[in-house]
């Protein structure tokens, strides 16, 4: 007798990162991706955006499948492994180096993490995952056959149909067409790009584009994408290498990410061709190639530390070349604005939008999306990976691609898709899931603190002295109507003191919560304003 099999996204659809699939059958259960997203400024505060798993406290998980190492698939590891301990984690090797190197700097044990190897099963309690190389902006990426109580999913992960990348890594169609026989009970398919028509373009447009571009540089060269995305590091390299420059490595995660890649043979810069911190400013401009970290305008990263002059080993200055070649990411396009600004004030020449361009997405277009259900035969369609127009553009594919609009289903972060004999059915809302916010020590920011500095940078603090029955009244941040705004929460602190008994007056918890609740209301009716209260009773 064959066994239900439940999906449930914990994050990834509807939205951009934090990617995370439950799949469940018969009291088993694995992870698809375990990722984290990154907050814009509008989070105070907050480094890392984790799901919430939660969920998963009574449940026997027993293995977790890794698709590629982006962060948004493997950042939240470290934190699934803090709670829920060490489950086996299965990637390719490059893809399972990103992941050791997240959980070491989490300060986690790094161990039971398995190789998986091409077109070879995988057993982990009644599940039975296989993996597909595909081609994308990370090496050793992959699509995953998942196989339990008989029925079959596949999933996409993040992918694009290249047929001559420069790193060679194709996507296995054939070995994808076979294992599919003929069809597939679901699939799961990245819709990051469903919006855009026809095919993407190869990486070796990339590696033309930075051709064209660095062709004409006098001065330094800097080049900033993601420091994962190997292929374009190496083709960027290769071009200065030809050229007689050298290169140096600028921020953490492009000199960590750049010696695993070093180590696999994925990325060759000869000893004497790189630049160390202390040689930068004596090194020729002419002669220099930076690889910089930094591509989303995040403030502590080595590029937007350049475009400050606050970087400690270099400084731009007329003339200086710099090639933003990486896509934004919805959320990032002031910081990436701002820091662009502020390179052009350096003297820089930012380029962002070149023919043939300097970047070329790593994610599948429509008719690529259209030729990937062509080759697993899907009975039914679960769009993933996207913000909700994005999974409602795959499910136009899909339909266009024969599947009944019935079958295409489109999930909330928490629904739960469940496949059984023929058919699939959705329970919206089935499972308890949101979001965690973590600070650079990785422990959790509780939700209210993240309000709370929010209204800090927007309306300011109003902090209520009581001694007694004398009020005294500070704020900051609030500079306009400072001294109205004063009168009327030492006014609203005196009318609950005046009505409080002897008892309320002795509580203090009793008297802030509602001095806090008097002064806002005050603040709300008298100046429409919203600072944050902080009453102290001494």
């Amino acid at each position: 007798m064959s066994v239900p099999l439940e999906v449930v996204p914990l994050g990834g659809v509807g939205e951009f990162g934090k990617n995370v699939l439950w799949l469940r059958s018969g009291g088993s259960s694995i992870l698809l991706d375990v990722g984290v997203s990154f907050p814009d400024e509008t989070f105070p505060g907050i480094d890392r955006i984790a799901p919430d798993l939660s969920a998963l406290s009574d449940a026997r998980l027993d293995g977790v499948f890794l698709t590629h190492g982006h962060e948004d698939h493997v950042g939240g590891l470290s934190f699934l492994r803090e709670r829920f301990g060490a489950a086996p984690v299965w990637g390719f090797p490059f893809t399972l180096a990103l992941a050791r190197r997240r959980l070491e700097e989490a300060g986690l044990s790094a161990e039971r993490l398995e190789e998986a190897r091409g077109r070879q099963p995988v057993r982990a309690g009644a599940f039975t995952v296989t993996f597909f190389r595909v081609s994308h902006s990370v090496p050793d990426s992959a699509a995953l056959l998942v196989e339990a109580g008989g029925r079959r999913l596949f999933h996409s992960g993040d992918f694009k149909l290249d047929d001559d990348p420069p790193d060679g890594e194709t996507t296995d169609r054939e070995g994808i067409a076979s294992a599919s026989g003929e069809g597939v009970d679901l699939a799961l398919v990245d819709s990051t790009n469903a919006e855009r028509p026809g095919r993407s373009q190869s990486e070796r447009v990339a590696g033309q584009g930075l051709r064209s571009a660095m062709v004409t540089a006098r001065g330094r060269i800097v080049v900033t994408t993601f420091s994962s995305h190997v292929a374009r590091l190496s083709q960027a390299s290769e071009l200065a290498l030809a050229s007689g420059r050298r290169v140096a490595l600028l921020g953490r995660s492009m000199c960590t990410v750049s010696e695993i890649a070093e180590r696999f043979g994925r990325l060759r810069v000869p000893v004497g061709a790189r630049v160390a911190a202390a040689d930068l400013r004596a090194t020729s401009p002419g002669r220099l190639l930076c690889l910089a970290s930094g591509s989303q305008g995040e403030p502590t990263s080595a590029l937007y530390r350049l475009a400050l002059g606050e970087h400690a080993d270099l400084e731009l200055s007329e003339g200086d070349l710099v090639l933003l070649s990486a896509r934004t990411i919805p959320g990032h396009e002031r910081s990436v604005n701002r820091m662009t600004d502020h390179l052009v004030r350096r003297g820089a020449r930012v380029v962002r939008e070149t023919d043939p361009p300097i970047h070329v997405s790593g994610h599948a277009h429509r008719d690529e999306i259209a030729e990937w259900l062509k080759l697993v035969r899907p009975r039914a369609v679960m769009p993933v990976h996207g913000d909700r127009r994005m999974l409602a553009a795959a499910g136009e594919v899909a339909a266009g691609a024969g599947i009944s609009p019935g079958r295409v289903h489109l999930l909330d972060n928490g629904d739960r898709l469940t496949v059984e004999d023929g058919t699939e059915s959705v329970t919206p809302r089935a499972v308890a899931c949101g979001t965690v916010f973590l600070d650079e020590r990785t422990e959790p920011v509780d939700p209210g603190i993240v309000r709370e500095r929010r209204i800090l940078a927007e309306e300011g603090v109003v902090v209520v002295l009581i001694r007694g029955y004398d009020v005294d009244v500070v704020s900051r941040g609030v500079a306009a109507h400072a001294e109205e705004l004063a009168a009327e929460v030492s006014g609203a602190a005196r009318a609950v003191l005046a009505r409080a008994s002897e008892e309320e007056r002795a509580d203090p918890e009793w008297l802030r919560a509602e001095i806090t609740l008097a002064g806002k209301r005050a603040c709300r009716r008298a100046l429409g304003l919203r600072p944050v209260i902080v009453p102290v009773i001494v």
